[in-house]
């Protein structure tokens, strides 16, 4: 692929990063999906904070893919995460408008 002399590497940085933050929100985008569909972010609202292990037997799912996932969400700012105890609690204010039963104050 010919750049050519007008290429502008100030707007192809740009333009990447624009790209990288897409492909990012994407990927999270699905990630809420699957705590949806899953039951996920529903097993969270209202919980205490608990650990993967703890998350996974109240939605009924194998720890390790829940894992996985807790990692996605607190790496998107979804879930918060104590690295003290690596307990896991979904915020009030993010649960209103993820879960089926979301209440918006």
């Amino acid at each position: 692929m010919a750049l050519g002399s007008n290429y502008d590497s100030a707007k192809a940085s740009g333009f990447a990063e624009r790209l990288l933050t897409t492909l990012n929100d994407g990927a999270l985008c699905l990630m809420i999906s699957i705590g949806h569909r899953t039951g996920l972010l529903d097993a969270m609202r209202d919980a205490a904070p608990a650990t993967s292990a703890e998350i996974a037997a109240k939605a009924s799912l194998n720890e390790r893919y829940v894992r996985e996932w807790l990692g996605a969400m607190v790496t998107g700012r979804i879930v918060d995460v104590d690295p003290a105890t690596n307990r896991f609690s979904l915020p009030a204010e993010h649960a209103a408008f993820l879960t089926r039963s979301g209440r918006r104050r």
